[in-house]
Formats: C-alpha cells, structure tokens, sequence
C-alpha cells in the first residue's frame, strides 16, 4: 500500500467504527464519509450517471457478483477461454443452470480476442473479457469491441475484468458506453486488501447474491466497511493522478527488461527465449506492467525459488493459481507447448520499481539459467 493510504485507513478504523446504516450522527458521519468517497471514484474514473457502483471484497467477488447477476437460465455467456479464475469458474458454476458458456479461444491473437469472432454470437447474453490479461498483459480494448459488438450482436452486453488495468491502461469516459459490467481490485493499485468495485450499467437488474439489510441497491447486503472504501479512494487518486508518469516508467522498465533478456540470449547459446507478452509498445495493445517469457528446458518455479533467495519476487502465472503443477492453461491456450509452459515466469512492475531492480533481475536469471541448465540436458 502507498504510505497516504496506510495512514488514511489508520485514520478511519480509529474514527468511522460506526454502523453506515444507523441514524445517529456517528453513523451518519460513516455514510458521509462513503458518500464522499462514491463521489470521488465517479470522477476520477470517468463513470456516467448510466452506471452504479458497489463495493465488493475485491475482484473475484465483484466478477462472481455481475456474472451470475446477471445470467438467468437460457442465456448464454462467451469468454475467450483466457481470462481470471474468477471469470471462468463462475460461468462454469452456472452450466448446471442451463447456461452454457461459449470460449472463443481459436479466436484470439497474442491473447485478445479478434474481432472477426464477434459475428458467432448473436445468441449470446455476455461477453466476459478481461481488460488487460492478467498473465500476459495484452489489451481487450472496449473502444474497438463495443461498436462492432453492437452491429455483429446488439443483444449481448460486454463485461470486462479490469483489475489489472488502473495506472496501466486508461479508462476513458466515452469508454463506459460500451461496458455493462467493470470490476476492479483495491491491492492491485496500492490499496488495502480485501476491497474492490463493481461498477455496472443502473439499467440492469443484477440478481442478488448477498441477501440481509438491503444494502447496496439490495444486490449486495452487509455492512460496508469504511475504512478500506477510504483507503480504495485514497489508493486509486494517488493511482490516477501520477497515470501518465507511471506508464512511461513502466513502459521503460519493460524495455530495458526485453533488451537485457536478449542481451543474455545473444552471449549464452543454451538460452533460447521465447516471449509469451507483444512486444508492442501502444498502450491500446500491451500493458507496460507485465511481461511474460519462456525459457526451456529450465522450469519456472526452480529458477523462481533460486531469484527469491536473491529477494527479487516474480510469478508463474495467476496467484490464484501458482500452486498447481499444470502449465498455465493460459500459455497452452495461445498455443505454447506444455513445456513451453512450465518453463516460463511473469514479471510484473510497479512505479516503486527501478532500473536498477531490473538490471539486478537480468543479471540473477542468467546466472540462474547457467546454473540450472546442466541438471536439464536431455529434458528438451
């Protein structure tokens, strides 16, 4: 978390412990202070009066919470096959219900959906995409999708898994036009744990998911917990206010990354790379926080292990899912082999991050791949 958004969560668990639903003025006080704080995220994240917001416990819930809201039996979803745990297995939650989802995987390029495949759905009540892949970066842009959405199947709203994308990838006001459905993650941009959004269209009559007090339009009861809807706010205005700084030194950091990984593939005959991630340096195709690569035949959780003894953290993939000993259902998915798979880590940067943290990086993994390689020969 940002220092600000420590203190400013400190700050509200000391003074707004009172019940947001009570009449007395403490509990007024509370309501003020989410009142303030609704009005601040409509403005800076450009949100219409066509769309309400509800605050989740982050971006799993706030995906479960629109998906099944919104699909009643009879009305088919479609995914691209490569989004977050929290997409996919909630439209296969609802298979049982007789609501089959669709995947749309031979459809994709470097991970986002081609629009060609947009006139194989007029069936189709949701389009479920991620905004920025989590796994590898690249961009569903709504911009494009929503208006050839809208002539190839008028009928099926778009929703898009936004977590990955505040401080990365701009969300802009005319934007909102084309979404039905945005959720989004309060410790992805700084902010405390267990808070996140749901942002969706008035118009739509969301099932409720949550039943008690009536809270929160009465689709998701319970008492709201201030604290983290301040530090949400605080989080996401430092977030935004710093969005064209942050890309650019992202962007940089993403550069120097691919440049001193070729670098180490030019100099060690054994290394042969593969980049899961586009290259591309436009914003509308690639997030500058993330880079994904291969590296057979050394796995990926070995050589993770060896980097965090030297403290520098990377992923193989979705934290949702670092413990099992699949490969990446994502990289197979955009057609890397198995081993291809196993073999390959995600880096992904903050505006806290340094040249010098990813000079330190290319250096420990070359040296780590020398290491490890000879215990790998034959495993090709």
């Amino acid at each position: 978390m940002y220092p600000e958004v420590v203190r400013a969560v400190q700050e509200s668990f000391e003074k707004d412990y009172a019940n947001s639903g009570a009449v007395y003025r403490l509990g007024l006080t509370s309501k003020n202070r989410i009142d303030s704080a609704t009005s601040i995220l409509s403005e800076i994240l450009n949100i219409p009066d066509t769309h309400r917001m509800i605050f989740t416990s982050g971006g799993s819930e706030s995906n479960n919470l629109f998906i099944k809201g919104i699909l009643a039996p009879g009305k088919h979803p479609v995914s691209l096959g490569l989004e977050h745990p929290s997409v996919g297995e909630s439209l296969r939650a609802l298979a049982s219900e007789s609501v089959e989802p669709v995947t749309l995987l031979e459809h994709q390029e470097e991970g986002r959906l081609k629009l060609s495949a947009l006139g194989n759905m007029k069936d189709t009540r949701l389009l479920c995409l991620s905004h920025v892949n989590h796994e590898l970066g690249v961009v569903n842009n709504p911009a494009e999708i929503g208006p050839a959405l809208k002539i190839a199947s008028p009928r099926t709203r778009l929703f898009l898994d936004g977590v990955q994308a505040p401080g990365k990838i701009p969300l802009r006001s005319i934007d909102w036009k084309h979404i039905s459905g945005y959720s989004l993650s309060a410790h992805k941009f700084g902010g405390p744990k267990g808070i996140g959004l749901l942002i969706y269209k008035a118009s739509l009559d969301l099932q409720t998911q949550i039943h008690g007090g009536g809270q929160q339009y009465g689709v998701r009861s319970g008492t709201l917990p201030v604290p983290l809807i301040v530090g949400l706010t605080k989080a996401l205005e430092l977030t935004l206010s710093n969005w064209g700084k942050t890309q650019n030194q992202l962007m940089q950091l993403r550069c120097l990354l691919i440049d001193g990984l070729k670098s180490l593939e030019a100099d060690d005959p054994d290394l042969q790379l593969k980049f899961n991630s586009s290259l591309s340096e436009d914003p509308q195709f690639q997030s500058p926080a993330i880079l994904n690569f291969s590296f057979p035949p050394v796995e990926g959780e070995t050589l993770l292990h060896h980097l965090e003894e030297k403290e520098i953290y990377v992923g193989l993939g979705s934290a949702c899912s670092a413990k099992s000993k699949e490969p990446s259902k994502i990289l197979t998915g955009i057609g890397r082999s198995k081993t291809e798979a196993l073999c390959s880590l995600r880096i992904s940067f903050g505006p806290q991050n340094t040249k010098e943290d990813v000079e330190q990086f290319v250096e420990a993994f070359g040296l780590a791949y020398k290491k490890l390689f000879p215990s790998y020969m034959g495993k090709k």
